[in-house]
């Protein structure tokens, strides 16, 4: 009976509260919009928020009014017809309660997003961020009302979200210090030029890849939780400093098929059309040993510019090569303001440095033309050209070169290269050459070619050899002949190993899917009979000791146990068995033609010796990344003693052992190992 009792009570209190009359929810809107608010000027704008089901919605601002129904979620969006700059302003929105927004301005509205480089702060912050350049100075100057600042507070979400933390803010000395500082440089240089309020929304997240900002992407968490609650808010286009990240874990041209998904979904969602999106290079600096890795991701960032309403901002002369977060952040914002300025403002300016075109060999000298010229080239510093390289066929590559302004052409030429086929700039993580136009903006790094294929195998061998190509890029094909001939598109694709039992001179070319072939390589495999050389049979190769154990220096191999031994195609660590603790004592014989000086060299990480007829010529020993050094010696013609011997602690690891004397460069040495 009590339960029926308790069942009849609960049922009539479920109908009394259907019939009771449902209190109106108040009209809201998401925190993008608020107090100090910067909206879009010369465009139809999109406000939105929620309210009860069916409530009629009112929004007004400068003389403009639109108006909305809540739909059954709750939802609604109104669409203010264009207004002009100017303000400040009221903002009203009215249901059945009303907000008011004061001290609202009509200008220009960005979103700034990326990492860390796009959201450090004017002022110092982190133990590792001093501030900008001159920041005391740029504080004291900070006193633009016109120029404002919502920063999306950091936000993870697995799924989009529909509101953020954050609030416009006011520049002024006392707040400035803790704005974003590209974005913050790129709102006072369009200010100042524009002479109306400049807004910029700033969603950026130190240390993320860009997949996390990339809807749908299956990473979009941090899209999710500071993008998506932002969106359709009214914006000219989109600055994005974003790719350390993605550059240390290997991506080269596949950023830009990356940032091209990224750049095409942001578009879509935001309903704006193809609004204009310009990125930042990221600066010169150390990216491991891999020298060549950056300039790879620079190309890629540049192939963004295959995409309309595109541009890039050169940081080649104002980065910093020991610090990953340059502090000349004003010249960064400035320069991402000179795209906008060209391309959305009509403005007269030049917008960019010098960036490649084309290239034409002309007999001995290669002749390279460039877009963004301005009103000529110059040297920055008035020295000649730095950073220039060209190559001819064959196994040297890219050798340093002349290079002299010819008019709004660079001639580049080498005595080394008598038939150039290819020409490359700055192609080096170092590289902050001194070529820029007259308006002071420096060239971008370029190639005409592609990366060359490498190669590797015993460059002597008594019966057989295997030849293995590589390249460091993925995205095409290796070709490759066996008859001297050029590499074609016909020649056949490298798959496995090429088993050489002849000597025979190997060709080899990279053919990029969509790009440029890279020059043509070549590598000679000679066969030989073993040799004799104080009662031992050599053949060629280096014998090898490998050892385990845990060193903060080269221990005294001679006096331990070695866990294996062989013969290894050269100075070779392959013949590990786990990367770190571990160590190898090389022996080979180096054969001597002509007599005279010979350098050797070894770059290692982490420490190395090398010895020449028992004495020490290159000390290169401790716990360290690649550090390369070298010693030299006199020898005569006939077999010479080289020991090499190195350890690995923790971390990287990687050897590389070469020489060069009368006659030869730079190279690996040719050795001969006990059999």
């Amino acid at each position: 009976m009590r339960r029926t009792a308790t069942r009849r009570m609960v049922s009539f209190l479920a109908v009394l509260l259907l019939l009771a009359p449902v209190a109106a929810a108040d009209v809201r809107l998401p925190r993008i919009f608020g107090d100090h608010m910067v909206l879009q000027s010369g465009r139809e704008l999109p406000v939105w928020g929620w309210a009860a089901a069916g409530e009629k919605v009112t929004v007004a601002v400068a003389g403009k009014t639109a108006e909305a129904t809540a739909g059954g979620n709750g939802k609604w969006k109104a669409t203010l017809p264009a207004l002009k700059p100017g303000g400040p302003f009221e903002m009203t929105v009215k249901g059945k309660n009303t907000i008011t927004f004061k001290d609202v301005v009509v200008g220009e509205v960005w979103l700034c997003s990326g990492q860390s480089n796009m959201d450090v702060p004017v002022g110092p912050g982190a133990k590792w961020w001093k501030g900008v350049l001159d920041c005391k100075e740029e504080l004291a100057k900070a006193n633009k009302p016109n120029v404002r600042v919502f920063q999306v507070a950091y936000t993870w979400k697995r799924a989009p979200i529909e509101d953020v933390n954050g609030k416009w803010v006011v520049s002024t000395p006392e707040v400035a210090a803790k704005f974003p500082a590209t974005a913050y440089f790129f709102a006072s240089h369009l200010h100042q030029e524009l002479q109306r309020p400049v807004g910029v929304i700033v969603a950026a997240m130190g240390g993320m890849p860009i997949e996390q900002f990339t809807p749908n992407s299956g990473q979009a968490f941090w899209y999710n939780g500071m993008i998506a609650p932002v969106i359709p808010y009214g914006i000219t286009g989109a600055t994005w400093y974003q790719g350390e990240t993605n550059l240390w874990v290997g991506d080269g041209m596949n950023y830009f098929a990356k940032q091209k998904t990224l750049v095409e979904r942001w578009r879509k969602n935001w309903g704006q059309g193809d609004f204009s999106f310009y990125l930042v290079q990221i600066a010169p600096l150390g990216y491991g040993d891999d020298a060549q890795r950056l300039a790879r991701f620079w190309e890629a960032q540049a192939k963004t510019l295959s995409m309309p309403n595109t541009g890039i901002a050169s940081t080649m002369d104002i980065g910093d090569i020991k610090d990953v977060h340059p502090r000349n952040k004003r010249g960064v914002g400035e320069r991402l303001a000179l795209w906008a300025l060209a391309k959305d403002y009509g403005r007269d300016v030049v917008c960019s440095g010098p960036l490649y075109k084309s290239m034409k060999i002309v007999r001995d000298t290669v002749r390279v033309s460039y877009d963004y010229v301005g009103s000529g080239l110059e040297s920055r510093d008035g020295k000649p050209l730095t950073w220039f390289e060209i190559a001819g066929e064959g196994a040297e590559g890219f050798v340093p070169a002349k290079a002299v302004i010819r008019g709004k052409t660079v001639v580049v030429s080498s005595e080394k290269i008598t038939r150039p086929t290819a020409v490359r700039f700055a192609w080096n993580h170092l590289a902050q050459p001194n070529l820029q136009n007259k308006d002071g903006l420096p060239a971008f790094p370029f190639r005409s070619c592609s990366t060359a294929p490498t190669f590797a195998g015993r460059p002597l061998f008594v019966d057989a050899t295997s030849v293995q190509l590589a390249c460091k890029e993925s995205n095409g094909v290796i070709r490759y002949t066996r008859n001297g001939a050029t590499p074609t598109k016909r020649s056949p694709k490298y798959t496995k190993p090429i088993r050489i039992t002849e000597t025979t001179t190997v060709r080899a070319r990279f053919f990029r899917t969509g790009g440029p072939a890279s020059v043509v390589v070549s590598a000679t495999y000679t066969k030989g009979k073993p040799r004799k050389h104080d009662g031992l049979t050599l053949v060629p190769g280096v014998r090898y000791d490998y050892y385990e154990g845990q060193w903060n220096a080269v221990p005294d191999f001679a006096a331990l146990k070695p866990k294996k031994s062989g013969v290894a195609e050269g100075f070779s660590i392959a013949p590990r068995d786990r990367n770190d603790d571990f160590g190898f004592r090389f022996t080979g014989y180096l054969e001597i033609k002509t007599a005279g000086k010979y350098t050797f060299q070894t770059a290692s990480d982490d420490g190395s010796k090398l010895s020449v007829n028992g004495k020490e010529i290159v000390n290169n020993d401790g716990v360290h990344g690649v550090v390369a050094k070298a010693g030299a010696i006199d020898l005569e013609p006939g077999m010479h003693k080289i020991v090499v011997t190195f350890f690995e602690r923790a971390g990287g690891e990687g050897l590389f052992v070469k020489y060069k004397g009368p006659g030869i460069s730079m190279q690996e040495l040719p050795c001969w190992g006990e059999r």
